[in-house]
């Protein structure tokens, strides 16, 4: 593990094997606890239920497709160029998520939430990851906070704009479904 390229090729494994959990999960998690996840979160649901009601799978994994690809051409032309603050913006938000999205949010519903077991597993090897990262990188303190901190915001932005595109890709799907 003593390498950029490794460790760089890392964030979207892991980044996809947790989403393979939300995939699998999130439909029949969202339909299990409908009632509870409307009292618990009544304005903003988590996988963006409030837009489509329930949890459509197809609809998920389009946008887990969106970001698996972004999160791929960034890891592609970190090691292309070596050049990783891209990367450090990218890999540090999933590991937030991990922390503040299924760990935190699961001790406020009280229940299982979709992607908990794998944020768990992953948490320490990312860590792991981003420390070995920050020994072999020749970048600042300040580099990596900032790296962090607006890589956490363009993230936060991204899923918005995501959750709002995942109604739209339902629609078109149910159309779809619809149509002969």
């Amino acid at each position: 593990m003593k390498t950029m390229s490794f460790l760089v090729w890392i964030f979207p494994i892991i980044y996809m094997l947790h989403d393979f959990e939300e995939i699998i999960m999130a439909e029949v998690w969202g339909s299990r606890y409908h009632d509870e996840i409307n009292i618990c979160f009544p304005k903003n649901q988590p996988f963006g239920l409030n837009y489509v009601h329930t949890c459509q799978t197809p609809s998920f994994a389009s946008g887990v497709y969106i970001f698996f690809t972004i999160y791929t051409i960034i890891s592609f032309f970190s090691v292309f160029f070596q050049n990783y603050i891209l990367w450090i913006g990218a890999f540090i938000p999933i590991i937030l998520h991990f922390v503040i999205i299924h760990i935190l949010i699961c001790l406020k519903f009280k229940h299982y939430v979709p992607g908990l077991l794998t944020s768990v597993i992953f948490l320490i090897p990312s860590l792991l990851c981003i420390i070995e990262a920050r020994q072999l990188l020749p970048y600042s303190s300040f580099t990596w906070i900032l790296a962090s901190i607006s890589g956490t915001i363009l993230s936060m932005f991204m899923m918005k704009f995501l959750h709002r595109l995942l109604k739209t890709i339902s629609l078109q799907l149910k159309r779809y479904r619809s149509t002969e």
